[in-house]
């Protein structure tokens, strides 16, 4: 019997060329155009907030998906897409590439509309795909964990030790980021804390509709 080969996950390796070919097109044609591709495209919450009070654009929505795929540095993407290499083929091996390209696009979504309520006069521009990832991040954390951690009670909310275990992943990977912010600066223009949180509370309840994935040794 042949030994099990898992298909090849086209929906992560596009978002990942796709990612890496806006920052080398951002490189080569250089930081003023850097600049201003950021200044338009950019997730900037105070513009998100003037389209709902009758002022701004409706076309400003659509940096609620721009923002994903511009980074603030190389360092920037390149954490990002360690991750997404790391966990994005085995959620796309369980839920197919269109179900991850979804989860990917719907956890930067709600990600970015949740910085939008936390911090709607913000003028300070979100870039980076954090908030999608997490939601791919918080999905493999519930379909591939194997927790001998005990349920638990927090806050009134029974959570389960798998629930437990993606959790403790979360605020390790979102940790990681912080740290590389604070040192190397290379969030361009602070962390949204807000983005990671609403992407992955999108992965956990996409994870729980689809049930749980094949145990990975």
């Amino acid at each position: 019997m042949k030994p099990f080969k898992p298909p090849v996950p086209y929906a992560t390796n596009g978002l990942i060329a796709l990612c890496v070919a806006v920052q080398a097109i951002i490189a080569l044609a250089g930081p003023v155009f850097g600049r201003q591709l950021q200044l338009l495209l950019a997730l900037v919450p105070v513009r998100i907030s003037a389209v709902f009070t009758g002022v701004g654009s409706p076309v400003t929505l659509a940096t609620l998906v721009s923002y994903i795929f511009l980074h603030g540095g190389w360092l920037h993407l390149g954490l990002n897409l360690l991750f997404l290499v790391w966990v994005g083929r085995y959620v796309e091996w369980v839920t197919g590439r269109w179900a991850m390209l979804s989860l990917f696009l719907t956890g930067g979504i709600v990600g970015g509309g949740l910085q939008v309520a936390v911090a709607p006069q913000s003028m300070v521009g979100v870039v980076g795909a954090s908030g999608a990832i997490a939601a791919v991040f918080g999905a493999y954390a519930i379909l591939f964990a194997r927790s001998q951690m005990e349920p638990r009670s927090i806050l009134g909310l029974r959570l389960s030790g798998e629930t437990l275990t993606a959790l403790w992943l979360a605020a390790a990977w979102i940790g990681l980021q912080l740290l590389t912010a604070l040192v190397f600066n290379s969030g361009g223009g602070g962390f949204a804390i807000w983005t990671h949180i609403g992407g992955f509370l999108v992965g956990l309840v996409a994870a729980r509709l689809w049930g749980r994935g094949p145990q990975i040794s």
